[in-house]
């Protein structure tokens, strides 16, 4: 690669390959570790079950500073949120039910709004992402996240984060960025640096003086290692330099999650709808009528082999297609041969062996359900219009509580909290400095809009 500036002509060898654009992952990327048999005990003790801990199917980065934090029963925080800029699907899902079964083992949890990195893409109009963003809450709420317990705020009004990220980056070094996301991304996209280094403030931030976690730590899939790694890097420097931190103490852990494939066989993407199924409005804003007939259309032109792949993924990670699941996939996940094919792909070396063990583990999986008689497409079709209409209903439920709240001044009193959102009371972030708008301000300045 060759590119001028005004003063200068510049040369960029690339001496070892990154990964697509040098920053994200896809679904076959091995980024971070396989979790530790460690953090697997402790999740095992953990109320409720993981289903993605159940398939074995965690991975980390920094793990052991989690198992450490979780085992000493020491106060945690996740850092895990958005960037609004379409609607949500069943791949969020997974996220946002993650979420929420640390949260009611007692994490307290923060969401950062992207609306910083919003205002930054000029595809995003202010009305537009305020509407996701407001609809995609609604979603997270409707998942079980207790909105009232977490932390939700704007990026552009959580000064904290702001401070957080200007302090570690006094320790940015060009050749870190380059080496993290990417010489062609740097050069094609310098603003996306700023975004990334105010994602390292959000995830620093439940440990910040005002709140006081011990130790924090991220939810998300695998494309965001790219930031836990700058996250890392640069606490640790700082940390190692003496430099006041505002609390921190400890380098920041992942907790990365599968992604759920769509109907062509890749991760679901709000960037191509046509193969991802929405559980809101989706990207038409359609009713709950509209939008079970256009899912199910979605999944009965499938091509049959992309189907059963992510059907096998929506019933081995998503708990209201799994209840209806007769294998168990958490007994076929810790067989000799499933660890033997999740080896080989741990230690693909190309995109095609990745391709080629990723297959193989499908079709073990797949002809285990077979003998079991068992089609996990047949699971989807039958369980898809349920879960839509449970979802539908929470959905109007906080619809109604977040208006009600707006009118209310804010406060809870005289209104009727979601039954579904059961957490205990140290999950409560308690805010010392409230942001101005608050979660239920954001969803009922666009209810007129939103169709639950």
């Amino acid at each position: 690669m060759e590119f001028e500036t005004g003063r200068y002509k510049i040369t960029v060898d690339e001496l070892q390959k990154g990964g697509p654009g040098g920053y994200e992952s896809v679904y076959l990327t091995s980024e971070g570790y396989p979790a530790s048999p460690g953090l697997r005990e402790v999740l095992d003790k953990f109320s409720g079950s993981l289903l993605p801990n159940d398939n074995n199917s965690i991975r980390q980065r920094n793990g052991e500073n989690l198992v450490t934090a979780l085992e000493e029963s020491r106060s945690v925080g996740i850092a895990s949120g958005f960037k609004p800029s379409g609607a949500y699907h069943f791949g969020h899902k997974l996220t946002s039910e993650t979420v929420a079964f640390f949260q009611r083992n007692g994490a307290q949890v923060f969401v950062p709004v992207a609306d910083i990195e919003c205002a930054m893409d000029s595809k995003l109009t202010q009305e537009e992402y305020q509407f996701w963003a407001a609809d995609n809450l609604l979603d997270w709420g409707a998942n079980g996240v207790d909105l009232d317990a977490a932390h939700v705020y704007l990026q552009s009004e959580e000064f904290r984060v702001n401070m957080l990220s200007y302090v570690v980056a006094r320790s940015l070094r060009f050749d870190l960025a380059a080496d993290i996301y990417g010489a062609d991304k740097l050069i094609d996209d310098f603003p996306f640096l700023f975004a990334g280094i105010t994602q390292v403030g959000d995830i620093l931030l439940p440990q910040h003086n005002d709140f006081g976690n011990h130790h924090s730590f991220m939810v998300s899939g695998q494309d965001q290692d790219g930031h836990m790694k700058m996250t890392t890097a640069l606490t640790k420097v700082t940390l190692d330099s003496g430099i006041d931190l505002l609390g921190v103490t400890t380098i920041p852990s992942a907790f990365y999650i599968p992604h759920i494939r769509g109907t062509d066989g890749e991760k679901m993407s709000s960037s191509r709808p046509e193969y991802t199924i929405y559980l809101g409005q989706g990207a038409e804003e359609e009713d709950l009528v509209e939008r079970t007939r256009r899912s199910m259309k979605k999944i009965n032109e499938a091509d049959t082999d992309y189907l059963e792949r992510c059907s096998l993924d929506m019933v081995r990670y998503l708990d209201c297609f799994n209840g209806l699941s007769r294998v168990s996939f958490r007994e076929l996940c810790s067989q000799p041969r499933y660890l033997e094919l999740s080896e080989a792909l741990e230690t693909a070396d190309t995109r095609e062996n990745q391709l080629k063990a990723q297959y193989d583990i499908d079709a073990y999986l797949i002809a285990r359900c077979r003998e079991q008689s068992q089609d996990n497409a047949e699971i989807v079709r039958d369980s898809l219009p349920d879960a839509l209409k449970d979802h539908q209903k929470k959905r109007e439920i906080l619809l109604a509580y977040a208006i009600d709240r707006t009118k209310n001044h804010g406060s809870a009193q005289d209104v009727k909290k979601p039954e579904f959102w059961q957490t205990p009371d140290k999950t409560a972030v308690n805010e010392l400095s409230p942001n101005p708008t608050q979660w239920y301000n954001l969803v009922a300045n666009v209810a007129a809009r939103i169709n639950p």
